[in-house]
């Protein structure tokens, strides 16, 4: 399998087209490809390098980038151009023609790219040009398919024993030999209603485990049974803070502190890999998880609401959900973490200021001193979560252009009826101060803190398409939580 980048470099003239793709073939082919997800890359690329070339540029002698990425998982395909500004929220739902001899309407290029790659990212760079994501994962097989004799999961569930003394039980780093009973633990835990489909494919597990993505944490019993796993997670290994999650543990092994155990080991994993600290996102429809972070560490910093779709799935619930489910933002440091200058925002000061009390972070609280010029053009990044029917947007640089951006990201999102978004602002650019009061006349609320997630001091702030989220229904377990909810419960009202 590859494991280094390629960079093509091309002029804008389609008879590169062909060359492109013969080199796009052989680097998926060995990635480990089959033939009829080869086509679909080939397809994917042609509709981007044919869209770049005919209205990116005004002459053929400038030129773009197509940059090949292996990943533990697949691939990602970079399509990066200095061309003119591009806006995909402007591009309309493909609609297919009634009629077979009647012309294909606008968006069919978007919706076969869609139809081809697991996911299109756009991303605006501001004067970096822009980027077209195409990523593809490998189709490895899951839990279901590798795995024979998997007891039903009502019976694994039903079979539950008290164990009259505290097991014993190992805790250490899962071998990447481990990554299918670990699935399997999954599976027989939450069937199939666990929202990261990685842990139902074994070999993915086990490559983002040896890439450093993932750094699995299990319990083994005294038979070598794998009852128990935890996992701090990052996008890259560049990240200074990891996601804890991916938590599962045998009912059978349950009342022994088994995620205390296995927190604590993360805790020094991290240490050792030099990051500076981690975050977690608990569940509200019941308190035992916010209960076991708070034990192990984590104090809560926000809170989102109506994150995840009402249908989701909970071991030991039956009913469906009434309303989309919120997450707990929580945070720990692993090392001691130096004070920085933050900009508040004047109508959130006050409880800002308890969550960083709560934090137990010194930071010096900073008044902008005047208007800050601002570049023409913004950098934000989008991500849509389509399994969730939800969005993420961090503003990576102001620009003047920021409130309309901001608000066609809004409108397409919402006319994709996409129900939650989440927007990251950095804290240390005294411009959120100044900005997130017109932020928020786009219907946007405050959210909570999140340190070192996409920047230093990061503020969270939520919006909400048409979702109804009564706050009330909500349970919380820290008195940190509760104020929070009650400080949202007044924004949305």
């Amino acid at each position: 399998m590859i494991h280094g980048s390629s960079n093509l470099t091309v002029t804008s003239e389609l008879l590169y087209l062909p060359a492109i793709q013969a080199f796009a073939r052989e680097f998926s082919r060995e990635m480990g490809f089959d033939g009829s997800d080869q086509e679909k890359i080939l397809l994917a690329i042609e509709e981007a390098v044919v869209n770049v070339i005919e209205h990116a540029f005004e002459s053929s002698e400038q030129s773009f980038q197509i940059l090949f990425e292996p990943s533990p998982t697949g691939i990602r395909i970079i399509i990066k151009d200095m061309g003119l500004p591009y806006d995909p929220g402007l591009i309309p739902e493909y609609e297919a023609p009634k009629d077979i001899e009647e012309m294909p309407s606008k968006g069919l290029g978007s919706f076969i790219m869609r139809k081809c790659v697991d996911e299109v990212l756009f991303c605006n760079l501001g004067k970096g040009g822009k980027e077209l994501h195409l990523i593809k994962r490998l189709s490895t097989k899951s839990v279901v398919e590798l795995g024979e004799g998997l007891e039903p999961i009502q019976e694994i569930q039903d079979r539950k024993t008290v164990s009259s003394s505290p097991p014993s039980i190992e805790l250490r780093l899962m071998k990447p030999s481990e990554a299918l009973e670990v699935s399997r633990l999954f599976y027989r835990t939450y069937g199939y209603s666990y929202l990261s489909d990685v842990m139902y494919y074994p070999e993915r597990l086990a490559e983002l485990n040896r890439e450093g993505l993932i750094t699995s944490a299990v319990a083994v019993s005294e038979k070598g049974e794998i009852v128990g796993h935890l996992a701090i997670t990052r996008e890259t290994k560049d990240d200074m803070i990891a996601e804890a999650g991916k938590g599962a543990v045998n009912p059978s092994f349950r009342g022994h502190d088994i995620f205390t155990g296995m927190q604590k080991l993360l805790n020094d994993e991290a240490r050792a890999m030099k990051l500076k600290a981690i975050y977690g996102r608990s569940v509200t429809v019941h308190s035992a998880t916010q209960k076991m972070t708070e034990k192990t560490g984590y104090k809560d910093c926000g809170i989102v609401l109506g994150y995840a779709p009402a249908d989701l799935a909970f071991k030991e619930i039956k009913e469906q959900l009434a309303q989309r489910e919120s997450l707990v933002f929580c945070f720990q440091p692993v090392v001691e973490l130096p004070a920085t200058s933050v900009y508040l925002p004047s109508r959130h000061e006050s409880i800002l200021r308890k969550l960083y009390e709560n934090l137990g972070l010194t930071r010096r609280f900073e008044a902008p001193e005047g208007s800050a010029p601002m570049p023409d053009l913004s950098v934000m990044k989008l991500k849509v979560f389509s399994e969730i029917n939800s969005a993420e947007i961090v503003i990576q640089q102001y620009g003047k252009d920021a409130i309309r951006v901001l608000r066609d990201h809004l409108k397409d999102l919402c006319t994709k009826r996409i129900e939650h978004f989440t927007l990251f602002l950095n804290l240390g650019d005294p411009i959120t101060s100044q900005m997130c009061e017109e932020i928020e006349k786009l219907g946007f609320f405050m959210g909570g803190i999140i340190p070192f997630l996409h920047f230093e001091d990061t503020l969270i702030l939520q919006y909400l398409n048409n979702a109804i989220v009564d706050p009330s229904k909500i349970k919380l377990y820290s008195p940190i939580a509760k104020e929070i909810v009650a400080y949202l419960a007044d924004e949305i009202r």
